[in-house]
């Protein structure tokens, strides 16, 4: 996984350099092209899981144990946020930093086993209401494109990476003990604004994202892991504080 992890950040900075090729001279001396935005935007959208818990067992709200051992779990669910940032200029891109509220709600989990062949195939449902928030916190990298300059639209590569919570979890060990746990997201995508007012742009923003969790060692044996995938298409505002 940590290897996985480190294709996905090599990715997210390759993809980072070629945008900034294509953004070579966006940015002038002139105070007029630096904007220093803020933003907020509401975002809806839908989650893969890709879990597996070795050694762990997975519990009911009530406490009682729905399955034990060895299991490989999958689950889809949709998802809603809130998010907030601030960026501004440096050289030839923005650097900034978010925080971000999202909500998922699921109903139910599939639980696999491996058939004679060898691949992964369900296996069993188990009921599984949940409804809890991810609260992120993440550094942020905007590219804006050449081609966008002096124009009252404009085109942005962005991509973030941090670390997030959780709360309101119902279901005893989802998430492992209540002790510190490995959690890293990336994301990334194309923003797309458009100025309505004079230095204030409604943009719209579809993203992917990837999350991963591991619960502690210290729990050892047993081994909690999320591998979430997540596509979301954010609605929201920003403004040119610098203009003001």
């Amino acid at each position: 996984m940590k290897r996985s992890l480190l294709r996905l950040v090599l990715f997210t900075l390759l993809v980072t350099y070629a945008g900034s090729v294509f953004a070579q001279g966006y940015y002038t001396n002139q105070k007029k092209d630096k904007k220093y935005y803020v933003s907020l935007s509401y975002g809806v959208g839908s989650a893969r899981w890709f879990s597996h818990f070795n050694d762990a067992a997975l519990y009911n709200i009530d406490g009682s144990v729905l399955r034990s051992g060895d299991l490989k779990i999958q689950a889809s669910n949709p998802l809603f946020s809130y998010n907030f940032s601030v960026c501004a200029p440096v050289g030839n891109v923005r650097l900034g930093m978010g925080i971000c509220f999202e909500k998922f709600s699921m109903d139910k989990l599939s639980i696999l086993s491996v058939d004679s062949v060898g691949s992964n195939i369900p296996n069993s449902y188990v009921l599984f209401t949940e409804n809890f928030w991810f609260n992120e916190i993440y550094g942020m990298i905007q590219v804006p494109f050449n081609f966008c300059k002096g124009k009252p639209y404009e085109l942005d590569f962005m991509g973030n990476m941090g670390f997030y919570g959780y709360d309101g979890v119902k279901h005893l060990n989802f998430f492992g003990d209540d002790q510190v746990a490995k959690t890293y997201l990336i994301n990334a995508g194309f923003l797309f604004d458009y100025e309505v007012v004079d230095y204030t742009r409604i943009f719209i923003y579809p993203e992917i994202e990837y999350k991963y969790f591991h619960n502690n060692l210290n729990e050892s044996p047993a081994t909690i892991v999320h591998n979430i995938f997540a596509f979301v298409l954010q609605f929201g505002i920003r403004a040119d504080v610098s203009k003001f």
